[in-house]
Formats: C-alpha cells, structure tokens, sequence
C-alpha cells in the first residue's frame, strides 16, 4: 500500500537529522570558545538534539506503519497522537527546565516559541480526532514541519544569545 506523503516525510527526516547533526556544533563552538559548557548551554544543545529526533522519529512512524497495512486514516491517526504527546510534554516542561538551568524568567520569545509549539501540537491532536477533515499527511507533514522551523528559528536565537554572552565576557578588561 502507497502511503500519500511519504516522500515528504523521508525528506523532512533528513532534514530534521542533519539539523540534530549541526546543531550539535553548538557544543564544539562553545568548547571553542573556551571554558566549560553552562548548564544552560547544555540544555541548549539537549533541546535542539530532542527537538530533531522527535520530528525525525515522528516522520518515520507513518511509513512504519505503513508496512502493517493499515487503513491510511488510522495511520495517520495513530501517527499524529504519537507525534503530539511527546510535542506537548516538551512545550510545558521546556519553561520550568530553562528556569532551573539558568535560574532566569523564560523571556517572552521563547513563550511564543512555544505557543507556536503547541499551535503545532493542536494540528496534530486535530490531525487525529478527524473532526470536519480526514486524518490525513498533511496536516501531519504541516505539523512537524512547523516544528522543525520553530527549531532552526530557536537554534539561531540561542546562538545569538550565546554569541553576546561570550562576546561581552571577551570584552570585559
């Protein structure tokens, strides 16, 4: 059975590993930089390695699935669920575990990156319970999609805030 969309989403898991791969640089710039990684720098780099294999694990699952030879419909239901929960319980946490990391408020970008998080989370829970559409990919496809986006805007932002970090403590006589 051909599954609609699974060109779309071996790519998409492509893209998302090579992501988990750069954003790992993070830690070789940091070491480059000199001096230990901070726990928020770590977590910097956690997140961005969760972020890219939930979106890659979540790509995979359909095909996957695809091999039992289910009903697209219960595919791609089966496959949205599976994909929000994880999405969902990274969003609510990643506040209380940045806080802990670097003992600041969340500021107020990062609250949008997560409500873009959740917008992405509720597509797929939409994708799932089928109400007004057929569970299908691309609402599915549309949701990780966001989510790996909202990935690379985030690792940017991070990089820029750890760039000014680094750069001012350079700076300091």
């Amino acid at each position: 059975m051909d599954l609609p969309g699974a060109t779309y989403l071996f790519t998409l898991a492509a893209l998302s590993v090579t992501f988990v791969g750069f954003s790992a640089l993070v830690i070789v710039f940091r070491q480059t930089m000199g001096g230990d990684m901070s726990r928020v720098e770590i977590l910097i780099t956690r997140i961005f390695i969760q972020l890219g294999f939930m979106v890659t694990a979540s790509a995979m699952l359909p095909p996957l699935l695809a091999l039992f030879d289910l009903q697209h419909a219960l595919i791609w239901r089966i496959a949205s669920l599976t994909a929000a929960i994880p999405s969902f319980v990274f969003a609510v946490t990643y506040p209380a575990r940045r806080r802990a990391a670097s003992g600041v408020a969340t500021p107020l970008l990062i609250w949008l990156d997560i409500a873009v998080m959740l917008v992405a989370v509720a597509v797929l829970v939409w994708n799932c319970v089928g109400i007004g559409i057929t569970p299908g990919p691309g609402p599915f496809a549309a949701a990780l999609t966001i989510i790996l986006f909202l990935s690379g805007f985030a690792y940017l932002q991070a990089l820029r805030m750890l760039l000014r970090h680094h750069l001012s403590r350079l700076e300091k006589p």
